[in-house]
């Protein structure tokens, strides 16, 4: 494993399959700035919002081979649901592309529907791609987003925990959040926030542990047992599956653990989620 300095943080940057070092990021700088809601009380109409990320092709970083295929079986599963924006690479095909996934894109795609999603409205946000953390005395996860390692329009590529946090701080909707990330465990901020009651959070692995390309099943291999094995294939494929059950079935057939183990975050276990 290489690794590389930024400032004075040593950074473990990790993808599936293998692990590799962090290519110099020029700004370490996270901008918390709250996400401002526009949405009202419940209107008795639930709305279905989408935001998809999947990048296989990255701008300055090695390549992972089946993140634009989780892409496509989220929107493909979601479409005829839910309002889908879908965010990628520019080498790819995608089923539906609303241009690159860079972090300035994501986070107003987050915005925009966490911003107009009433109380009996959904989010979901279901991304796939490389992740990591810095390490040092404070341990911080984060997503890689096509532009990692590069930078657009201000921002250095990277989201990490605080920062998505931020951006569903103030959120009144339901929420479903799914990372094929490494790393990703440590994505968990949200659940600190003051409407954790309305989401859950499902994820590849701990904070210190990897997600996988999975040939077998041409995707990432969190996302092929999750969406693909457990939810189409075991349960039918049907919105009357509650998050949760399909989550337990997945762990109990996934093929890695430890710290690689998928970890779910809960932030009503009294109440089971539907998508």
């Amino acid at each position: 494993m290489s690794l590389y300095y930024v400032k004075v943080i040593r950074v473990d940057f990790m993808k599936k399959r293998t692990i590799f070092g962090l290519i110099l990021a020029s700004v370490f700088i996270i901008s918390l700035i709250p996400m401002v809601s526009n949405a009202s009380a419940a209107d008795g109409v639930v709305n279905k919002y989408a935001v998809i990320v999947g990048i296989s092709d990255y701008e300055a970083i090695s390549d992972l081979s089946y993140c634009d295929e989780d892409a496509n079986d989220w929107y493909n599963q979601l479409k005829n649901e839910y309002t889908c924006t879908v965010l990628g690479d520019h080498t790819n095909n995608y089923d539906k592309f609303d241009g690159l996934a860079t972090e300035d894109n994501v986070r107003q795609a987050l915005t925009y529907y966490l911003g107009i999603a009433d109380e009996d409205d959904i989010v979901v946000f279901a991304s796939s791609g490389h992740g990591g953390a810095t390490r040092g005395r404070v341990r911080n996860s984060f997503l890689c987003m096509w532009d990692c390692g590069s930078g657009e329009n201000g921002y250095d590529g990277y989201i990490y925990n605080a920062e998505l946090q931020a951006l569903y701080d103030g959120a009144i909707c339901e929420w479903f959040i799914f990372l094929d990330h490494c790393n990703s465990g440590g994505m968990n901020g949200v659940m600190a926030n003051a409407n954790a009651a309305n989401g859950l959070l499902s994820v590849t692995c701990t904070d210190r542990g990897y997600g996988y390309d999975y040939p077998p099943g041409l995707n990432g291999a969190w996302t092929y047992f999750f969406l693909e094995v457990a939810w189409q294939n075991y349960f039918g494929g049907g919105f009357d599956i509650a998050m949760e059950t399909i989550f337990d079935y997945a762990v109990s057939i996934y093929p890695y653990d430890n710290k690689d183990l998928p970890q779910e975050f809960d932030g009503n276990t009294a109440v089971n989620f539907y998508l």
